[in-house]
Order: structure tokens, then C-alpha cells, then sequence
């Protein structure tokens, strides 16, 4: 191998050394942009995995929070959802007819209205018979009929 390298001339000496030189670099960019591709890939499941956890942590809290048994009166499940909506929701009018309770109530929009509506048939841990929704220009009116 040193005699073949002892015969060939500067130039062609020159030209095999920047051949090696530019394979070497190669085959690095290849190895690192490989790597960063991985690093990537990971940090994108990683970011995944605690949006999942969070979400279960969240639905779990959820769950673990005190719900009212059915057999509460008018007056605890008012005074509950004051508390849990102090200033989403105004005109909370709670009545109980037919072994029916009906829960109606105002909030600013009809998103609101829907969130709040799905929290409160949670919480109460009644079977949810009939919801209303309607929209006038300042507020959205809903009405809640539980079993």
C-alpha cells in the first residue's frame, strides 16, 4: 500500500485524500442528522406521553371530586352549583316536579352554556332526560331535565 502511494504523484496524492476526507465527512452529516431525527422522533413521544398523562391526571381528579347523591334537596344542589360556577352562570333557578328535577340557568355564549351543562349532569350523578338551549342576543338560556 506505501508503494502504491509512493508511486502516484502530488495531485492524484491530493485528490484521494480530499475523496477520503469528503467520505468522512459524509458519512458523519449522515450519522448526526440520523441522530437528531431520533432525538426528534423521542422528544415528539415524550411530549405526547405528558399530554396523555396529564389528560388521565385531570380525568382522574375529576372523578375522585365529591359528586351530590340524588336524594339532596333543591337547596344543596343550588348552593353547589353556585359554588362550582360563581360567575359563568347567572339566573340558577333549580325546581323539582314529577320526580324530575329541572336545573335552568343563563350563560355568556352557547360554548359555555354546553361545558357547563355536561359538568353539572357529571357532578349531579343524575341520568340527564332532556336539555334545551337557546340563544337570544345577550346570553344563551339552558335548561336541564334530570330523572
Amino acid at each position: 500500500m506505501n508503494s502504491f502511494l509512493d508511486n502516484l504523484n502530488t495531485r492524484e496524492k491530493n485528490l484521494i485524500f480530499v475523496a477520503l476526507f469528503l467520505v468522512i465527512i459524509a458519512v458523519l452529516f449522515i450519522s448526526i442528522r440520523s441522530t437528531v431525527e431520533n432525538l426528534n422522533f423521542s422528544s415528539k413521544q415524550l411530549e405526547k406521553a405528558k399530554s396523555d398523562y396529564e389528560y388521565v391526571v385531570a380525568k382522574a381528579e375529576l372523578l375522585s371530586n365529591a359528586t351530590i347523591s340524588k336524594p339532596s334537596n333543591i337547596e344543596e344542589i343550588e348552593l353547589f352549583i353556585d359554588n362550582l360556577f360563581p360567575e359563568s352562570i347567572s339566573d340558577l333557578v333549580i325546581v323539582e316536579k314529577d320526580s324530575s328535577l329541572i336545573v335552568s340557568f343563563k350563560t355568556n355564549n352557547l360554548k359555555e352554556s354546553i361545558s357547563i351543562s355536561d359538568e353539572i349532569a357529571f357532578r349531579l350523578g343524575r341520568e340527564l332526560n332532556n336539555i334545551s338551549y337557546s340563544k337570544n342576543e345577550q346570553d344563551s338560556l339552558t335548561k336541564l331535565v334530570f330523572n
